[in-house]
């Protein structure tokens, strides 16, 4: 019914209402509502409304709209037809239950039990991988725990196979110094013999002329009783034997021989000693035996060095291994070294910077000996003195760097030539505005031997007249040893 309606047209007075004349369809009334045309009543039934008088319906408009008989309807035709259909698949429904339907519910049942059943076997093998999981994630947390152990352990072993390797190497590095030791003393026992032979040849030689002399006799045809021998040792050899087996040996035996001086490219590994100077400016090495060597020695600044062949790089990496806790990669090369010939100083090596046009040379083995090392006669080089180009060391780095040789740490006490500071130095100063150890010259004493050191000319026992005694001949002991000149080199090392 519409919600809005037209009035209806005025009623005359109320009477009584046949209603089998009333129609009974639907209400055809054009609503007057607007902006929409056409829009009908929507009252499908006329109903009478008896609160009216007339024929109005409860549409409120009049009989005359509706019509008169209502128009058949489809529908009850369609739900007719919807039961039969329904009726049809029902039936159909029920043949297909009896003739299969029912062995398929059965078995779909069955499936669905299956279907229950496994997955709660599934359910639990999922528990058991679960629990699994667990025991091999502690497995891994336990194997974590042994490799970081291992780990350890494998680092602990690798130190200490480092500081083995760094005890061998200077086990390696002290006997190659005692080699070179032993050489040299029996170098200068070889020096004193020579010096006590030529002596003994000499004396010998006065004294022959001497025994000449006295058993020539005066008149012209006379001849001299007994020829003149040459002198001999208790071994029976002569002077002159010994002196040319002892030349033969220094010439056999000297490390320079070996391929060394004579071909340097032929040569293996050889042994210099080589000391690291705290500044290149330093114009002499520290004395032996003094607080200031004996420091310089604890802490490893001068060393043995075992160089693998004759070229620079082989020279380098020696160095550069060597002393690797001072250079620290820091830049250094070797300086000039010639010994002093002034009478007071006469050994000495005198030390400056290599020129800046060969500074950067290839330092292989015929640069070192011809600008840089101390060479002994037959062409060894014996030492080497090497300093950093741009940097020094003061005592107090020194003092703070690793042990070398232990024993000598009583050298490091206050001493007011080496310390200019007090006792206890100050930390918070900078290592560039520290001296360098080798500013201060230490005072050498002369190197010459005093007179009173001097052994004099051995006594000769007067030889008696000729057939009074012919006992040999005894040569006053020496009181002293005559240094050699490699001697006084050795007394000074450096830093």
């Amino acid at each position: 019914m519409s919600a809005t309606t037209s009035s209806s047209p005025l009623q005359g007075p109320s009477g009584s209402v046949d209603g089998a004349n009333l129609p009974q369809g639907h209400c055809r009334y054009i609503l007057l509502v607007p902006g929409i045309k056409g829009q009908r009543c929507a009252c499908a039934h006329f109903s009478l409304n008896r609160s009216t008088p007339g024929a109005s319906c409860d549409c409120g408009h009049m009989a005359c709209y509706h019509v008169k008989a209502p128009e058949p309807s489809s529908a009850r035709h369609e739900v007719a037809l919807l039961r039969q259909r329904l009726q049809a698949l029902e039936e159909h429904l029920d043949h297909e239950r009896q003739g299969g339907l029912g062995n398929i519910v059965t078995r779909v049942s069955e499936l669905e039990e299956l279907v229950e059943k496994s997955r709660e076997e599934i359910g639990q093998e999922i528990k058991g991988s679960y629990r699994n999981i667990t025991r091999v994630w502690q497995s891994v947390d336990h194997l974590e725990r042994q490799a970081a152990q291992m780990q350890q352990r494998i680092h602990s072993h690798t130190e200490r196979l480092g500081n083995v390797d760094c005890e061998l190497r200077n086990i390696s590095n002290r006997q190659m110094e005692l080699f070179d030791a032993d050489d040299s003393m029996e170098e200068r026992l070889e020096q004193l013999e020579s010096d006590k032979d030529s002596l003994a040849t000499r004396d010998a030689g006065k004294l022959q002329v001497t025994v000449e002399a006295a058993t020539w006799p005066s008149g012209p045809d006379s001849r001299p009783r007994r020829q003149p021998t040459p002198t001999r040792t208790a071994h029976g050899k002569s002077v002159i034997d010994m002196e040319l087996s002892r030349s033969e040996f220094r010439a056999s035996s000297s490390p320079g021989a070996t391929g060394f001086a004579g071909n340097p490219s032929n040569c293996g590994a050889w042994t210099v000693h080589i000391s690291l100077l705290p500044t290149f400016s330093q114009p002499f090495p520290f004395e032996r035996d003094t607080n200031a060597y004996k420091r310089c020695l604890s802490r490893g600044l001068h060393r043995t060095v075992v160089v693998g062949g004759p070229d620079s790089d082989s020279f380098t990496n020696a160095v550069a291994r060597a002393f690797e806790g001072l250079l620290k990669g820091r830049s250094w090369m070797p300086l000039q070294a010639k010994l002093c010939d002034a009478e007071r100083l006469q050994g000495l090596p005198m030390l400056r910077p290599l020129d800046p046009n060969i500074v950067d040379s290839e330092y292989n083995v015929d640069f070192l000996r011809k600008h840089c090392g101390v060479c002994e006669p037959s062409g060894k080089i014996e030492s080497l003195y090497i300093a950093m180009r741009k940097d020094k060391l003061s005592w107090h780095f020194l003092r703070n760097s690793p042990k070398f040789i232990d024993g000598l740490e009583n050298c490091w006490v206050y001493d007011h030539y080496l310390d200019p500071n007090d006792p206890v130095e100050d930390d918070s100063i900078d290592e560039h505005d520290r001296p360098s150890a080798g500013d201060i010259v230490p005072c050498l004493p002369s190197l010459k031997r005093a007179a009173s050191e001097i052994s004099k000319t051995s006594n000769l026992a007067a030889v008696p007249p000729a057939g009074e005694n012919d006992t040999p001949r005894t040569k006053a002991p020496r009181t002293a040893c005559l240094s050699t000149l490699a001697d006084s080199h050795r007394r000074l090392e450096t830093v």
